[in-house]
């Protein structure tokens, strides 16, 4: 059967608006990467330019010394905006938290949901009944500590700790009383409420002022494997606390990935290289993290289970007897990794290869 005049004017009002929002797309891309992009680097225009025509964002320049390595050899940043449509219609289960806590806590533990806030009104994830804020503080004591994490943001962003100690509410570093404390969670607007990970003494020595996650990438790959093309191990400083992102100020470095031995540390504000932590001093280059075979042999056994979700990011937290998934993501930041060489021929480009995001 033919189409009708409407399905024909529908399909080309849509082609219309759909070649409208790809030109104001691209106008977007070039106002954030060339005119007014958020830089933590000196990269002069023109040079700002040529990063915009390569696909990359301006600091790639100073990041990936690219006044002396040859860019072909990187992954873009277009490129990694490409590859968020990787798992299709399964990006929502890793993007929307309450989902993921959903499809995953029964495989691998995650922090307890205790509470949902929807447009500040508060309910407890298990009876769906209304809470009073000021009975949030009962929460806190009984469960030691809450994270209080946007439902559908990543990287860290709006996230906030509360912990209760000494007959105090530490909230994000600051010591508060019950009615600032108060004050504080009536700010809550849309957020997952869940109990707080109290993190393994290695990584609370390095920086005790955060979680400190490690992000690991499983990818299934189309020879039926699914496998850890790379790790990395981030860290709070006293810029980013409590949060370890690394648009905060937090560091991160790479985690070999068969051993577990974590290497020295880059960050986006700076050009240093660190191996120790710069406030605290603590060594970071050359530290194994614990359990680390045990913490690979689960990962990939839950991915498996789940075959058409071809990419996760996994946020872990690694405890005194277990690990904890802080969440997942449909997509890694390329930066991160290619601060510490290329990785279009390594095993996550050989990845997007598969996946039609790189030629």
């Amino acid at each position: 059967m033919g189409r009708n005049l409407l399905d024909i004017y529908i399909e080309k009002r849509r082609d219309s608006l759909q070649k409208k929002a790809d030109k104001h797309h691209l106008f977007s891309d070039w106002w954030y990467c060339v005119v007014n992009g958020k830089s933590y680097k000196k990269v002069p225009f023109f040079k700002r330019i040529k990063m915009y025509i390569h696909g990359f964002e301006s600091d790639a320049y100073v990041n990936y010394s690219l006044d002396k390595n040859n860019y072909k050899d990187y992954l873009t940043e277009t490129q990694r905006w490409k590859s968020r449509g990787i798992n299709g219609a399964y990006n929502i289960v890793l993007d929307d938290k309450r989902l993921f806590y959903e499809a995953f806590s029964s495989h691998v533990k995650i922090p307890k949901t205790v509470l949902n806030i929807v447009h500040n009104v508060v309910t407890d994830y298990e009876t769906q009944e209304e809470v009073k804020v000021e009975d949030i503080l009962d929460y806190i004591k009984k469960y030691k500590g809450l994270a209080f994490r946007p439902a559908s943001s990543g990287g860290g962003k709006y996230v906030s700790i509360v912990v209760y100690k000494d007959g105090k509410y530490d909230v994000n570093g600051k010591l508060m009383g019950k009615k600032d404390t108060i004050e504080f969670l009536k700010t809550q607007c849309d957020d997952v409420v869940t109990e707080y990970v109290f993190q393994h003494e290695y990584a609370k020595k390095i920086f005790p002022k955060s979680v400190n996650t490690i992000r690991i990438v499983t990818t299934q790959m189309k020879d039926g494997q699914c496998i850890i093309p790379i790790a990395l191990h981030r860290f709070g400083t006293e810029q980013s606390k409590p949060v370890d992102n690394a648009c905060s100020g937090g560091i991160f470095a790479m985690v070999d990935v068969d051993t577990g031995r974590v290497g020295p540390c880059k960050s986006y504000l700076t050009d240093d290289t660190y191996y120790t932590h710069p406030d605290t001093g603590e060594k970071i280059d050359g530290i194994v993290i614990p359990r680390w075979d045990e913490i690979k042999e689960k990962v990939i056994k839950i991915a498996k289970k789940f075959p058409y979700i071809k990419f996760i990011g996994w946020d872990i937290v690694v405890t005194e007897d277990d690990f904890a998934v802080i969440e997942g993501n449909t997509s890694t930041g390329f930066g991160f990794f290619q601060m510490f060489g290329p990785a279009k021929n390594s095993k996550i480009g050989e990845f997007y290869k598969e996946n039609g995001i790189v030629k």
